[in-house]
């Protein structure tokens, strides 16, 4: 960066809101060495941390349209069908396609769910940060199940050499994993990301043995055992929530599950398209916060999110909120979007502030008054990097 750089930009992001009136110095190195009044014309631009996706998938980039809608477990049906009919080649394609337009709408960190190789070569040629979460489902192994855990922990094994980002293990889901091998992955003590109610069938099928998962297992010639508690409830008794488990969803929750997720440190991601998208319950963002849980906005994929664009998954947590009468804040929404997001995934400091050294964007929308301002105007097209990933980490 030669000699640094003096930023005076209109407006910067600190704790989710537009202060004005200030400028900042970086070093040679991209660190803020100075925060203060400004010495002379702003531009009109607003600066911020750069967002970070907290829940990803970016090898569904080509089901984009593909998915019907429908009920969620028609939604299951489909993407599992979908799957097999794309070749490698594409899959890494789609990958990159997604990986770059992340890039383009501000994204610098993913917390990414891989199944299929891809997702790591293009975080890396993309340069983005995030932690990869290589995807186990042992529901159907029968009786191969720590094979089939082995094979998933070469595949991660195989990202981290391409990507050198942290890599792990991961269970999809409760419902996808059987018990021994989630209590086995809990016992490894890594960081994890797991899909937790999404959708009140997962909640039928591990509290009551009901509902389109049941009934589908049962058809596989599975005996199907109620386990009479919530899937939180579950994943707690096997030492799952813990400050290194970010939890994805998170729609069907009651009050007694929201207090064991805070208490135990666990975070949630978000995703207000998907969830509106695959017809589930609102999430209850405004009681996660007040009960003091840290949570990330994720845009899932195109699969269920729609197209690639971090101003338009603010704008619909913003709407669904209102919608389901307990808002929460534009400033809280771009706080999921930076700093909680970035927590979420395991990676404190990500705001502005002296001392640190985080990837920055400024946002071309003029004269921007107040945080919801940003969120109702700002588009990927508006995005302009000041420091990216690559230049903050050399």
């Amino acid at each position: 960066m030669g000699n640094g750089k003096l930023l005076r930009p209109f407006g910067v992001m600190i704790d989710g809101r537009v202060e004005r009136g200030l400028e900042i110095q970086l070093d040679e190195a991209g660190r803020i060495t100075h925060i203060g009044p400004q010495s002379g014309m702003p531009n009109l631009n607003i600066l911020s941390p750069a967002f970070v996706n907290a829940h990803s998938h970016l090898e569904y980039r080509g089901m984009l349209g593909q998915i019907t809608g429908g009920d969620f477990f028609s939604f299951l049906r489909q993407i599992t069908a979908l799957k097999p009919e794309e070749s490698p080649d594409y899959i890494e394609a789609m990958c990159l396609r997604a990986a770059q337009e992340n890039f383009n709408t501000g994204v610098a960190m993913i917390g990414e769910h891989t199944d299929r190789p891809g997702s790591a070569k293009a975080m890396k040629q993309v340069g983005l940060l995030g932690m990869l979460f290589q995807e186990a489902i042992t529901s159907n192994a029968r009786g191969e199940e720590q094979e089939k855990l082995e094979f998933v922990a070469e595949k991660a094994r195989g990202a981290y050499a391409e990507s050198h980002l942290p890599t792990h293990v991961n269970p999809h889901a409760a419902y996808t994993v059987d018990p021994n091998s989630l209590r086995f992955l809990a016992e490894q003590n890594t960081p994890a990301s797991i899909h937790c109610a999404e959708h009140t069938i997962e909640n039928d099928f591990i509290a009551r043995g009901e509902g389109a998962i049941a009934d589908f297992r049962r058809e596989q010639g599975v005996d199907v055992k109620p386990l009479g508690r919530s899937v939180v409830a579950f994943l707690n008794e096997l030492g799952f929530l813990r400050p290194t488990t970010q939890l994805v969803h998170c729609c069907d929750l009651d009050d007694e599950d929201i207090s064991l997720i805070a208490k135990s440190g666990s975070s949630i991601a978000h995703c207000p398209r998907s969830n509106t998208f695959l017809h589930c319950k609102p999430a209850r963002i405004r009681e996660f916060l007040t009960a003091g849980i840290t949570v990330g906005l994720g845009m899932d994929s195109p699969a269920t999110g729609d197209h690639i664009d971090f101003f338009a998954e603010m704008r619909a947590a913003l709407q669904t909120s209102r919608e389901r009468g307990k808002p929460v804040t534009a400033e809280e929404i771009w706080q999921m979007a930076t700093t909680w997001g970035a927590k979420s995934l395991g990676t404190p400091n990500w705001e502005i502030k002296v001392g640190n050294r985080i990837p920055l964007i400024e946002i071309d929308v003029e004269l921007a008054l107040e945080t919801e301002d940003i969120l109702e105007r700002g588009t990927p097209e508006a995005v302009n990097w000041i420091l990216t990933s690559s230049e903050a980490v050399s």
